[in-house]
């Protein structure tokens, strides 16, 4: 009640005929008028719960839906003898708007933790069914949509709008489009770091045919399913191994040279340096002298001066693709 109206007392003939014009202006599609009458009664307390079923189904028909879903949650919380009536009205909002997930998630909830009425019970599993078939329905038009917006971009795209896109198609199946990716692997344009990002995507869905991979003039058929990842191949764990002392004694430094390494592989991959020990040796050290570089540690000393020639090589490369193929994710 408002302050205003504190120690007045509506009549039970007036409060009758508020609570007839809401009905019938409800009735009448005047739903304006109805939250009208609805105020009045609010003001002296007096709004009895079929009228603020009233007031839910009149900010409905006027897609006021967010007031619609508060005041449903709000009632569900101060009202339990109706709490399944308001619980029904709210869930018919969230299918009636497309929110299909937060219904879902929220019956997912309920069946679990809840005995529902028999009055209710079938009404909430049908909008259950109908909400898990749509959302699918849904997940399906905006997955083609975006794959389609994601093929264009292959074809001509910049990096950061392949990167969003893969990004974003990564939590779907890779299955349906598998043929119209496939060729951009083995595509010379394409950017290395893009075409890792789909290896990885054909991975994680377990791919099990060959698709051709073209990097750096070099090119090879793979197995997606049957590739370890980055830091998982037998050469990345020989270089992790050689750094190991690193980790014991700094991990902050460990941390980024293990990052400089992952980089560097993830450009070339599923391509690797040969596992040769001198290799294991040159690589390390020269990830390692790059992060002394780039933490400025060491400020007296050059490291490309301490480093050996093969060493000074991995670290022109390592920059160069850094530079050529990765600094555009953060850009």
């Amino acid at each position: 009640m408002n302050d205003n109206k504190q120690g007045v007392v509506m009549f039970p003939g007036w409060r009758k005929e508020l609570e007839e014009k809401t009905f019938d202006a409800i009735q009448q599609k005047y739903y304006e008028e109805a939250l009208l009458h609805i105020k009045k009664l609010e003001d002296f307390n007096e709004a009895s719960h079929d009228i603020i079923t009233a007031k839910v189904i009149a900010y409905v028909e006027l897609n006021r839906y967010e007031e619609a879903i508060s005041l449903c949650r709000r009632l569900m919380r101060e009202d339990e003898d109706n709490y399944y009536k308001y619980l029904h009205i709210y869930l018919t909002i969230l299918f009636q708007t497309s929110q299909y997930r937060e219904l879902i998630e929220l019956l997912d909830e309920i069946f679990q933790t809840e005995t529902i009425p028999f009055d209710y019970r079938d009404a909430f599993q049908q909008l259950y069914d109908v909400s898990t078939d749509m959302r699918e329905s849904a997940t399906e038009a905006e997955s083609e949509e975006h794959i389609n917006h994601f093929i264009e971009s292959l074809e001509n795209g910049n990096f950061q709008e392949q990167w969003k896109l893969l990004s974003y198609h990564r939590k779907f199946d890779v299955g349906p489009h598998i043929e119209l990716i496939k060729p951009y692997l083995s595509d010379t344009r394409l950017n290395p770091v893009i075409k890792t990002g789909i290896l990885q995507w054909f991975m994680e869905e377990e791919v099990d045919h060959q698709v051709e991979v073209e990097k750096f003039g070099e090119s090879n058929h793979v197995t997606p399913v049957a590739l370890k990842d980055v830091l998982n191949t037998s050469f990345s764990q020989s270089v992790l191994d050689y750094l190991e002392h690193i980790e014991q004694g700094d991990p902050t430094l460990y941390e980024f040279v293990k990052q400089i390494l992952y980089r560097y592989l993830y450009i070339k991959f599923p391509f690797a340096p040969q596992p040769s020990d001198d290799n294991v040796k040159n690589l390390g050290e020269a990830v390692l002298k790059l992060a002394q570089q780039y933490l400025q540690l060491n400020e007296d000393v050059d490291v490309r001066e301490e480093a050996t020639t093969q060493q000074r090589e991995w670290m022109d490369e390592i920059e160069r693709l850094e530079k050529n193929y990765f600094s555009q994710i953060g850009e």
